[in-house]
C-alpha cells in the first residue's frame, strides 16, 4: 500500500532523489513550489518514494527499488485517465531500479529509451541569423492565451500545460517568447521551470518552419532574458534521438552533461502492470 506523503514531510526524503539534481521538476516538489505527490512505502522510515509532479505524465523513482509500492501507484494514476490511457515517462536512479522496471512494466507498451541532458552556466556569444522576413517575436502573456484566433494556439497551451499546472502558474512562475507568422503561431520556446536561479527550457516549431533559425532565435531570447534575470544555470533535456534538439542545444553553448535511460510507457483501460 503506498503512503502519501504530507508536503511537511517532503525534506526528510529529500535525499532518496540526492541523484536527480539535474532534474529541476524534482528539485520544485520537493520545495514546495511545483504541486506534485509523493508516494512513500513506510511514513516513519521511508526507503523507497515515487515522485510524480503536476502533469503526472512524468514519474520519478527514487531509494531502494520497491515493486509494490511503484506497481500500486501506477495503479492509481492510471485509473484517474480512465477511459483513456495513461502515458508517462519513468525517470530513475540508480540503475538498481533498471530491473524491477523491467518485471514490473508491461513488456508490450513500454519503450527503453535515452534522454540527454545539456548544461549552459555563463552567457557566451549566441550565434542566431536573422529570422526570415515574415516572422515576429514577442513575450508569451495572457493575451496570447486568450486569442482564439491564433492558428496553433492550442498546441502552445499542450505544451505550457504539459509542464505546468495552470496559465497562472505559468504566467507567475515562468516565461517564454513566440514566433509567429501572420495570424499563425510556428515556434515556442518556454523557460518551464525555474528555482534558484536555475531555468530549464522547451521548445518548439512547427515542422513546416524549421531550419530557418527560428529555434536557434527563440531559443537565444529566452537564455539572454533568463541570465538577465539572474540565472546562474539553464538546462536542456532531449531525447537522445532528437538529433535537431541536441544540435541546437550545442550551437547555442551548452555543453553535454549525461546521457540517462527512462522508460516510456502506455496503459490502456485493459493494461495493468505486474
Amino acid at each position: 500500500m503506498p503512503f502519501l506523503l504530507e508536503p511537511d514531510n517532503y525534506p526528510s526524503i529529500r535525499p532518496l532523489f540526492g541523484e536527480m539534481a539535474y532534474h529541476l521538476a524534482v528539485q520544485l516538489v520537493l520545495a514546495g513550489v511545483l504541486p506534485g505527490r509523493i508516494y512513500v512505502d513506510d511514513l516513519d522510515n521511508p526507503k523507497s518514494a515515487v515522485l510524480i509532479a503536476s502533469n503526472r505524465h512524468r514519474v520519478y523513482v527514487g531509494g531502494e527499488p520497491e515493486p509494490r509500492l511503484f506497481s500500486d501507484v501506477i495503479q492509481l494514476l492510471r485509473k484517474e485517465f480512465l477511459p483513456q490511457s495513461y502515458r508517462f515517462v519513468v525517470h530513475y536512479t540508480p540503475r538498481t531500479w533498471e530491473q524491477m522496471l523491467e518485471q514490473v512494466l508491461p513488456e508490450q507498451a513500454t519503450i527503453y529509451a535515452w534522454r540527454q541532458f545539456y548544461r549552459l552556466k555563463e552567457l557566451s556569444a549566441l550565434v542566431a541569423g536573422p529570422l526570415p522576413e515574415n516572422i515576429v517575436v514577442g513575450r508569451i502573456d495572457e493575451a496570447i492565451f486568450g486569442d482564439a484566433s491564433l492558428v496553433n494556439r492550442q498546441l502552445l497551451l499542450e505544451e505550457v500545460h504539459s509542464e505546468s499546472p495552470s496559465l497562472e502558474y505559468f504566467v507567475r512562475q515562468n516565461f517564454g517568447f513566440w514566433a509567429q507568422d501572420g495570424h499563425k503561431l510556428v515556434g515556442w520556446c518556454l523557460a518551464e521551470y525555474h528555482y534558484q536561479g536555475r531555468y530549464e527550457l522547451g521548445i518548439e516549431t512547427i515542422e513546416a518552419y524549421q531550419r530557418k533559425g527560428i529555434a536557434t532565435h527563440l531559443a537565444s531570447t529566452v537564455i539572454r532574458h533568463a541570465f538577465a534575470r539572474g540565472a546562474t544555470e539553464i538546462g536542456w533535456h532531449c531525447w537522445t534521438t532528437n538529433i535537431p534538439s541536441s544540435a541546437t542545444a550545442l550551437k547555442l553553448g551548452f555543453e553535454k552533461v549525461l546521457d540517462y535511460p527512462v522508460y516510456s510507457c502506455s496503459l490502456s483501460s485493459g493494461e495493468a502492470s505486474n
